[in-house]
Formats: C-alpha cells, structure tokens, sequence
C-alpha cells in the first residue's frame, strides 16, 4: 500500500522504541493510572492532611481498639490506617476515577506529565524467575555505564533487593536528582558486577512523526504523528512535527491516537488548535453551572488548517485523545478511522495535600463541540476498521492503510 518492506521496517523500528519508552512510563509509573491518565483542570491547592479523629468518628476508634486488642498479624502505622480511610471513603461515591494517590507514586505522575525526570535510563521488569531484569534505552546513562540488556538488578547502593523484590520501590531507589550517583549491582549470567551510574534527566517523547510515501498515488506524502500521551510536552513536540513535516513535503497529515489513554487536558486543547483555526475545543459541564466552553487558543504559528487530515483511534483511545478526536469530528475537519473509543469524557480536578500526596476528584463531564456526550459511550469511528490480532506479526495494519486511501482520496 506504501513503500513497503522499507516503511515496515521504519515501522518496526519506531515501534520498539515508542514500546519502550511507553514501557518505562508504566514501570516508573505507579501513580500513572492507565486509562484514566489525568484529564482536567489541574488544580494545586493545599488541602489538610485527613486523619482519623476519634472525636469524629466513634465507631473507627471503637472498631480499632478491638483491632488492637486482638488482631494476630502486624498492625499498620497510623499513616497506612488513614490512607485507607481515604480510599475507603472514595470508594463510597462509585466513581473509578475519583481516586487518592500516595506521595511517591504522585511524585512520578507529576515527572510523567513534566515529560521528564531523573534517572539512568533503564526499563526494568520482572522475568519468570521472579527477579529484575533491565533493559537499557538508548543512548542512556545506563548504557554507556555498560549495563546490557537482561542484567539481573540485585543491589541499589545498599539496599540489597529481597526475594520478591517490588517493582515500584526498586524505580524509586534507581530514580534521583540528575547528576547524582548511584551504584548499580547485577548478576549477568555467572558473574556478579557493579557499576557506578550517573542520573541524568531521562527525556520521554509523547510524540513520534515521520513521512509515509505513498506507493499507489506516487509522490503524495503522509505526514504520520503519533500522540502515545498528552503531556506538557506533546503540544511543542506536535508542532516540531508540523514544522519538519512540511519541510519534508507533507500534503496530508495522520494523527495516530491508538492506545494513547489520554494526558493533559491544555495539552489536548493545544493539539486541537493546530489543526483548527477557530471555535471550541470542548465544553465542561459542572454540577453548579451552566456549560463552559473551552475554545482553541489561537495559536496559529506551525498550524495546518487546510491540509486532509485523518485520525485513528481505537478502544484504547481515551480521555484527552477523545477531546482532540470528538472536536475533530465535530468540525469537519478530519475523519475516525479504526474503532470505537473507550468513552472516557470526565475531567479529574488534582488537589494536592500537605504530605505530598493528592487527592483526584471527578469535577465535571465533558462534551464534545456538538454537545456529544463521550463518558461511558466512546466515539463512533467516520470509517469502521477492525484490525485483527495478528496483523502486528505480519507487518500489517489494516487501518493505516485505510487511513491513507482516504486522504489518498481528498487529493
């Protein structure tokens, strides 16, 4: 459909990267929540830290003194007791979005969503045997240290890692203040080694763009973007694209939002805006008043307003990804292609609590710009395509393809 074994190698290629920076966001990630990735007004306000009063609530103290009275195993400290509180406490408004995050894990989503932070580079996951393995990125401080791919990691500094070692305390004690030291202990095969790793700031891209010739109609040129998050970064790095693209010829552009399960939602509204000159984004609906419209931010400079323009998503296609596909859609400006979206359309205010941890409270719903409520429904595709589950392996991708003839067919 378009230059061939060349472009699926390209494709091959790209993908194993984009795979293991995605990777690394979910194994550094732990306050990182999948689908869920945040999508609302981001708020920082500074919020008592909540603790169980026994003044306040009698049956809790009552409850406890039994527990401590007669309970067999470890009791938990009074931190651990009361952020249980908490989730308790939000499970009780049945919402899955409306959730309480510790201090290290909100510590890493704040990092993921700079797009940035300290470390040596490394993926790390665990194997069959139950232990660390690593695998340096590219280019890292990792690597040029010499840590090979499917290192053993047994020892961080001091910490000697246990036999059920836990993946989130391990990323937290490899993580740290770029230009820091820490000693790194493998097992390669027999031998037991050491290093001594610089941290440095560990970029991750959101985005990753190139040129698509296209075979059939020779000389008419994709400009492919894929979006995997929407980060503080991703509206720059859109625009990098744009810029480079049209310098390489670009006549049409593809926006690939497959299995991106949202981000940010100023980086949405700032993605959006290249790509439409005026009007509204989105709409938020609050419980308290009437619906606010959230307009593009006029923006114009490395936009592309007039050239074909498609758009893939998928089931995994959520949140902030369904805020740039509904407006999109709604403006005429570029049709689905692939399958329906997840449907998550709710905006998650942030608070921030005084221990450094935070609170995410569901604040309100959004809708698209023809007032399409999204939540719980997803996004219908312009053009249906089901990619099928062993397409990957063959180097296909049926709704690529797809993609193409249609902007093919604008031309």
């Amino acid at each position: 459909m378009f230059d061939g074994q060349d472009v699926m190698k390209k494709q091959r290629v790209i993908g194993f990267i984009i795979g293991a920076l995605l990777w690394s966001l979910f194994l550094f990630g732990a306050g990182w929540m999948g689908r869920s990735l945040l999508s609302g007004a981001q708020a920082s306000r500074r919020l008592p830290t909540i603790t169980a009063n026994p003044a306040a609530n009698p049956i809790l103290d009552e409850v406890w003194g039994h527990v401590r009275d007669n309970f067999v195993g470890n009791i938990p400290s009074d931190t651990v007791r009361n952020y249980a509180i908490v989730r308790g406490a939000l499970s009780s408004l049945n919402d899955r979005w409306s959730v309480f995050i510790e201090p290290q894990p909100r510590a890493v989503e704040k990092e993921h969503m700079r797009g940035q932070f300290g470390g040596i580079g490394v993926n790390i996951q665990m194997d069959a045997s139950g232990h660390i393995a690593m695998t340096p990125i590219t280019d890292s401080p990792a690597q040029k240290a010499g840590i090979l791919a499917g290192d053993i990691l047994t020892g961080i500094d001091d910490y000697d890692l246990p036999a059920v070692p836990e993946l989130n305390e391990v990323a937290t004690r490899v993580r740290g203040t770029p230009g820091t030291p820490v000693r790194i202990r493998i097992l390669r095969g027999s031998q037991k080694l050491e290093f001594v790793v610089q941290r440095a700031n560990i970029d991750m891209p959101s985005t990753d763009w190139r040129i698509i010739t296209d075979t059939v109609k020779p000389g008419f040129l994709v400009g492919y973007i894929g979006i995997h998050a929407f980060t503080e970064r991703t509206g720059a790095e859109v625009k990098r694209a744009l810029s480079e693209l049209k310098q390489s010829g670009s006549q049409a552009y593809l926006i690939d939002l497959r299995e991106n399960g949202g981000g940010l939602l100023n980086a949405a509204v700032d993605v959006t805006s290249l790509f439409v000159s005026d009007g509204v984004v989105l709409y938020e609906r609050r419980h308290d008043q009437n619906d606010v419209a959230v307009p593009v931010n006029g923006d114009s400079a490395g936009s592309a307003y007039r050239e074909p323009l498609t758009v893939l998503i998928n089931g995994n296609s959520a949140s902030a990804s369904e805020i740039v596909a509904g407006a999109l859609q709604d403006r005429g400006r570029g049709k689905l292609i692939g399958e329906k979206s997840f449907g998550k359309g709710s905006v998650q205010s942030i608070f921030d609590l005084s221990d450094g941890s935070s609170v995410h409270i569901t604040s309100a719903k959004w809708l698209t710009p023809n007032h399409r409520t999204i939540d719980g429904t997803g996004l219908t595709p312009d053009i249906e395509v089901i990619r099928q589950v062993d397409e990957a392996n063959q180097g296909k991708d049926s709704q690529l393809d797809r993609a193409i003839a249609t902007l093919r067919e604008q031309q």
